[in-house]
């Protein structure tokens, strides 16, 4: 032990007055560094690869974040398109209430049926409102159908495709008068008892005549989209669009609109006239 000690002493002395082992260390060092570098790479690899996962999860969750956010959005651009226009659209309502000759009141679809045959809606406005059973609807583009069952507080409309449903109108070109009559959701509307050389052309527009009392004349109804004029004696078959958008909007127009003219009753007298002069006719 005494022979170490004063060997490790020699070294030390050696070491820190002469310097004779700097070489030796310098030796060591570079020989030791490659090692070194290697056994610290796990702790490096160990340390890089947790910064990684910490990071993507970060980024992940922040991807999250930004894709809700963008959801909502697009949510908000859709709300605020459809808004302007449903605003677009009571805009025009309102402009044809102050154009129209005919007071209107506007009202709200509250239940549309999906039934392919019957074409009905429910709307918040009853005899409450003043509304009674008759009253056409309306758009901004044109008469949407017409009231057909009055509440308290709602009401049922027909639309024009329902297959219960005529209106008279005439052709606004020519004022040729006709019938028009619904088919079905998503069907066209069909011009009946019309012969193949009456003058109709696709395109002309048809108004409401105003001889059955029930809608104004000279309201917008529908546009004649397609002809087929058959060979033989049936009569021509004619396609229409209807010009109001039925199932677009939540907002419309009732027309308080009553006749203003009813057809006299003849008299007594003029009754026996009228027997007398098919007797002598006879």
């Amino acid at each position: 032990m005494f022979f170490f000690l004063l060997l490790g002493s020699v070294f030390i002395f050696a070491d820190y007055k002469l310097h004779a082992t700097e070489k030796i260390r310098l030796v060591g060092n570079n020989l030791l560094f490659p090692i070194q570098q290697l056994l610290s790479q796990p702790g490096k690899l160990s340390d890089i690869s947790l910064d990684y996962f910490q990071t993507r999860a970060s980024l992940k969750h922040q991807l999250e974040e930004q894709s809700s956010q963008l959801d909502n959005l697009r949510l908000m651009a859709n709300q605020a398109e459809a808004l302007e226009s449903e605003n677009s659209h009571m805009r025009k309502l309102l402009s044809l209430q102050q154009k129209s000759k005919v007071k209107s009141l506007a009202a709200e679809v509250i239940f549309s049926p999906l039934s392919p045959s019957s074409q009905r809606i429910i709307i918040n406005r009853g005899s409450a409102d003043g509304v009674i059973s008759g009253m056409p609807i309306a758009s901004e583009a044109g008469i949407m159908g017409q009231i057909v069952r009055v509440f308290e507080n709602s009401s049922e409309a027909a639309l024009l495709e329902d297959r219960d449903f005529a209106i008279p109108v005439l052709v606004e070109r020519n004022g040729l008068r006709t019938v028009l009559f619904g088919v079905g959701r998503g069907e066209p509307l069909e011009l009946r008892y019309v012969n193949n050389l009456a003058d109709l052309d696709v395109g002309d527009h048809l108004i409401t005549s105003g001889i059955d009392g029930t809608y104004p004349a000279g309201m917008p109804v529908a546009m004649i989209s397609k002809i087929d004029r058959s060979s033989d004696n049936s009569g021509a078959i004619i396609a229409c669009k209807p010009l109001a958008k039925l199932h677009h909007h939540r907002h419309l127009s009732i027309l308080l609109y009553q006749p203003t003219t009813i057809a006299p009753s003849p008299t007594e007298s003029e009754v026996v006239k009228n027997r007398l002069r098919q007797k002598k006719g006879n």
